[in-house]
């Protein structure tokens, strides 16, 4: 997995590449958003447009970064999911939690 983030004034937004798996790369992940969490970060948007899959612990991930930001009365919302993480989402209810956009700039504006 690879990730690039951007920041667009006060939203953060990861682009992530690849399989969101367990592994090194997702630790370092989950450690950044919890860093900038800590920092006062409140809107967070994951873009999922290059992501062509997610198991239980990149489940896991979005879960907890969800509820992490949720006690900082924050947001996290996902921009551009692809249509086998859209199906996943579907599956395990998550996509009646998480905010779904079309594109990264309407999720950006929905803060």
């Amino acid at each position: 997995m690879k990730v690039r983030e951007i920041r667009q004034n006060e939203v953060i937004v990861f682009e992530l590449s690849g399989r969101l798996t367990e592994g090194r790369e997702m630790d370092e992940l989950a450690d950044r958003v919890n860093k900038l969490i800590d920092e006062g970060l409140k809107k967070l948007v994951f873009d999922l447009n290059k992501v062509y899959w997610i198991d239980s612990s990149g489940l896991g991930l979005l879960i907890r970064a969800y509820t992490r930001i949720q006690k900082v009365e924050g947001e996290l919302k996902l921009a551009r999911v692809t249509h086998s993480v859209e199906s996943l989402l579907h599956m395990t209810k998550l996509s009646t939690v998480f905010g779904v956009y079309e594109t990264v700039e309407e999720a950006v504006a929905s803060f």
